[in-house]
């Protein structure tokens, strides 16, 4: 069972993506495979904060919760089907010479050392996390935040709504559940692994935004960024360390996929899906009424642009007034 959701995740994800992206941009966007992905697994983070609404605020069964969870992933997806059907393209196919394809191989064989390491049991950070235990929580008592998940007594004072907003918790009590996985391993492993992968999916876009026209220089930019994952392994809060030891938080996904892709979507000039990373980032990580680093990133890359923008009109008013005296 693990092994299918590892199939059917990404690749309802993928579908769920593209249909947005073609809904949002139109047959023609300019967009890649890798947002396909990226863009999907937001839209599953949605799906679940939908089902974490009902469980956690309107205090409906863990059960129930997962039930219109996988009705909601099912239609959603079968929509999303529908609306490629409707509206195909061709993909174009990209030629890569032998010395690309030797660079290539290089770089899957780091990424997969990475994904081995986290699956043969490495080291977790469990500093300030509860979530192995919340998830294990909703499992035993069928609903959320109804116990302590640390004594197993109940709340007396609750706790705060913004917590129970956040859906990672309940999203992977739903897949352990709707597939039979065991918490520790949804949690532990086959979270991180999915995390890890999203990191190298928005370095690849960056790797395209940055060398639009050399494809030499992105596959040894991607080598690059594999090699500080294993450098990086040393600290918390670098990305190399969260990804290899915390990849199931809420701040690591944010870290390493949704600030990268919201900085490659400002690049960009896709303006549309800036919104969602804003969206996702509030429904994993305590943010302020949704105000967080997605969001002041994107202002930032913004007023930054501006300001040069403006700075390169005068310059080039003042040489214009130059030349013409």
């Amino acid at each position: 069972m693990e092994f299918l959701m590892c199939l059917l995740i990404p690749g309802a994800a993928y579908v769920l993506g593209k249909a947005v992206l073609r809904v949002l941009y139109g047959k023609k966007e300019k967009l890649t495979r890798q947002d396909n992905f990226i863009v999907g697994g937001i839209v599953i983070i949605g799906l679940a904060q939908v089902a974490n609404i009902l469980v956690a605020f309107l205090g409906r069964t863990l059960s129930f919760g997962t039930k219109i969870f996988l009705v909601a992933f099912v239609a959603c997806t079968v929509a999303a089907i529908a609306v490629l059907f409707c509206v195909r393209s061709k993909d174009k196919r990209i030629a890569f010479t032998p010395g690309h394809q030797v660079l290539y191989i290089i770089f899957g064989l780091l990424v997969i050392l990475q994904a081995a390491y986290i699956v043969a049991g490495m080291p977790v950070y469990l500093g300030g996390d509860m979530t192995m235990e919340t998830v294990q929580s909703f499992l035993t008592t069928d609903a959320a935040y109804t116990v302590n998940p640390m004594t197993g007594q109940p709340y007396e004072l609750g706790i705060p709504s913004r917590l129970k907003l956040l859906c990672l918790p309940t999203l992977y009590a739903m897949l352990s559940s709707a597939f039979g996985v065991e918490a520790i391993n949804m949690v532990w492993v086959l979270a991180p692994v999915f995390t890890l992968f999203g990191f190298y999916l928005v370095y690849s876009i960056l790797a395209q935004v940055l060398f639009p026209e050399n494809r030499k220089r992105r596959i040894c930019f991607l080598l690059l960024v594999a090699l500080l994952v294993w450098v990086g392994d040393y600290m918390l809060s670098v990305d190399g360390f969260d990804l290899l030891h915390a990849g199931y938080r809420g701040v690591s996904i944010r870290g390493a996929v949704l600030v990268p892709y919201t900085i490659s979507l400002v690049l960009r000039k896709r303006w549309k899906p800036v919104l969602l990373c804003v969206l996702a980032e509030a429904c994993i990580v305590w943010t302020l009424y949704g105000m967080g680093a997605c969001l002041a990133v994107a202002v930032l890359l913004m007023v930054t642009e501006k300001v040069i923008n403006g700075y390169k009109r005068r310059m080039g008013g003042k040489e214009d007034a130059v030349c013409n005296s």
